[in-house]
């Protein structure tokens, strides 16, 4: 299993976010979803080996975590509005324990460190100023994690830094959050064949 922990630092959490603003009005909520569908999508298919879990801390009732599993997702598509009315039906779900939203779709009232602590396997930070991932050996069941637009806080890196193995980079110039996420799945993919 490939699994992308993207940390969304102005991603509302208010299932009112509007829809046709998700750059501005919904706090970047169009890079999460960039990079959801990055994770998961493929030329008319989902990956069914892959797991997105967006960590959404913006306004107005952080944190929350939307989790979209690839073996059991059923309407994610290449359509940044339609997957961001899943996210807010997701949204409505406001309690602790992760709920099943949609099918592939589960929300939780969860943040970076409840998340990290279910992490099963290697985990691995992807930062500019890592270890190049082609010189790196990848395990085929890892976890990465990534920010959006802004940089993982002090305390993020920290608790990141505390649980993870390897901090690795995609390339030598800085990357969109979902480019980063394609350059992975490309190594990963030559390396292990379907």
């Amino acid at each position: 299993m490939r699994r992308f922990i993207v940390v969304g630092h102005r991603a509302s959490t208010s299932p009112e976010f509007p829809l046709d603003d998700l750059a501005g009005g919904a706090g970047r909520m169009d890079l999460l979803l960039t990079a959801a569908n990055a994770a998961l999508l493929v030329s008319h298919d989902l990956r069914r080996d892959s797991e997105a879990t967006l960590i959404l801390l913006g306004p107005p009732d952080p944190p929350r975590t939307i989790r979209l599993e690839g073996a059991r997702l059923q309407s994610l598509g290449p359509d940044l509005r339609a997957n961001a009315g899943l996210v807010r039906k997701a949204l409505a779900h406001g309690a602790r324990v992760e709920r099943e939203t949609s099918p592939g779709v589960f929300a939780a009232r969860r943040g970076l460190a409840e998340v990290l602590d279910g992490v099963r396997g290697p985990l691995v930070l992807l930062r500019e100023d890592g270890k190049d991932i082609r010189k790196a050996e990848i395990p085929r069941d890892v976890a990465f994690v990534l920010s959006d637009a802004i940089d993982l806080t002090e305390e993020e890196g920290a608790l990141v830094g505390t649980k993870s193995v390897a901090v690795w980079s995609v390339g030598p110039i800085s990357v969109h959050t979902s480019d980063a996420i394609a350059v992975v799945h490309n190594e990963m993919d030559r390396r292990y064949p379907a």
